[in-house]
């Protein structure tokens, strides 16, 4: 035998010597686990949604500037509770007053020439109808006295030349009478020149509303009771037309909206009883109920499908904010007398389901069939007997089917 191969098995040699030492060791030491013994009582069946629940309220109002101009003064924070009509923010006026006053100037001199228009108008009405009514007379009279001549005239009891003055009288009066009802045409001219004054007014009044609401957009106000959840603008920022000034909430209408698996839909219906814990409040739970359930599927979320619920507590804790995250179970069935272990300590793997049970001080895989699934417990229909010991540290290194174990007793 050569010198390198001798040296090659006493290398493999002293490696399966280590190998074996370092198996013995380990299965050898007992390995501290904490269990759980599987237990039978009362299980509550409940389905939780795919996410954190987000506390939300049915009337939100997103305020928004209406003009571009200065803020001057922000006479609220962020939590304050204001009401409707509550002043916000104060934007600088100078320049929507002028405009007010320019507009409010103007109008009352459209109004002025509107009125003077008018008392033109019946003055002319008066002396254009006066004037024909005059010259119709005259006009009548001068050719009745012509018509009566003229047969006199024809039986020689008056001379050509009277014949020929009250032809021309007749003449005179004729284009007086045709000059008069000429002049009526300037009564129609004033009144339209009327309807344009009129015209004027009216648009003048609309320039003095805008310019008016302008002014009034510059005191920006609360529109509905509730808190002030966001307040992006500062004095002194220069804001835009459709720039957002404050976000109110209203806290009396409060819910948690959830998306729940699609899976779940046919298991959940309206006024089924719901728990809802909240990160700002740990330890203490709320009741609550299944207010709403979308008519839709959403297939937004990850090319997931899933349902949107809403949840409304019984009585909502003062400390409740929009925008809160929640964590909702809604309560399907409560079951009086099976076999139940740590949701946790159940695993999954090539849709076999199975647990680490303890058994004579080694770690037995327990293949198990589950049923109802509560909040933190999972009904077990198969595989496990009351008492026995499932094994909930599976973090610990070393639990593996066949590890020498010692129970430890559970943390609190």
């Amino acid at each position: 035998m050569t010198p390198p191969l001798k040296r090659l098995l006493v290398v493999t040699a002293v490696a399966m010597a280590v190998a074996a030492s370092i198996w013995f060791y380990r299965s050898s030491r007992a390995i501290a686990v904490e269990t759980v013994p599987v237990a039978r009582g009362p299980l509550v069946v409940s389905v939780t949604p795919i996410e954190t629940g987000t506390v939300e309220t049915e009337e939100t109002a997103l305020v928004k500037a209406e003009i571009a101009e200065q803020a001057v003064q922000v006479l609220v924070k962020e939590g304050d509770a204001v009401k409707a009509g509550a002043v916000l923010v104060r934007l600088n006026a100078t320049v929507a007053q002028a405009r007010r006053n320019l507009a409010t100037s103007m109008l009352r001199a459209a109004r002025a020439r509107l009125e003077s228009a008018r008392i033109a108008l019946q003055l002319e009405r008066s002396r254009t109808l006066a004037a024909l009514s005059e010259a119709q007379a005259r006009y009548d009279s001068v050719r009745q006295r012509y018509d009566k001549k003229r047969q006199l005239a024809e039986g020689g009891l008056v001379s050509a030349d009277e014949i020929q003055t009250l032809e021309a009288d007749l003449k005179t009066a004729e284009a007086a009478f045709d000059t008069a009802r000429a002049n009526r045409e300037q009564v129609a001219l004033q009144e339209r020149q009327i309807a344009v004054a009129e015209a004027e007014v009216s648009q003048q009044e609309a320039s003095v509303r805008v310019a008016q609401l302008d002014l009034e957009h510059t005191v920006i106000r609360a529109p509905l009771d509730g808190t002030v959840m966001e307040l992006p603008v500062k004095a002194g920022e220069l804001v835009l037309p459709g720039t957002p000034v404050a976000r109110i909430s209203h806290r009396g209408d409060l819910y948690i909206k959830a998306l729940i698996d699609e899976v779940d839909l046919g298991r959940v219906q309206l006024g089924q009883a719901a728990r809802v814990s909240f990160d700002v409040l740990p330890g203490r739970a709320f009741d609550g109920t299944v207010s709403e359930i979308a008519p839709t599927v959403s297939s937004e979320r990850l090319k997931s499908r899933n349902v949107q619920v809403k949840v409304r507590l019984a009585a909502p804790p003062p400390e409740l904010r929009p925008g809160l995250s929640a964590d909702v179970e809604i309560i399907i069935a409560r079951l009086d007398d099976v076999l139940s272990v740590p949701s946790e300590t159940v695993m999954s793997k090539d849709r076999e389901q199975f647990v680490y049970a303890v058994k004579d001080g080694r770690i037995a895989k327990r293949t198990v069939v589950t049923g109802y699934v509560g909040w933190d417990a999972m009904e077990i229909r198969s595989g496990l007997s009351e008492g026995d010991a499932v094994v909930t540290s599976l973090d610990v290194e070393g639990v593996v089917p066949g590890a020498r174990v010692t129970v430890a007793p559970k943390k609190p």
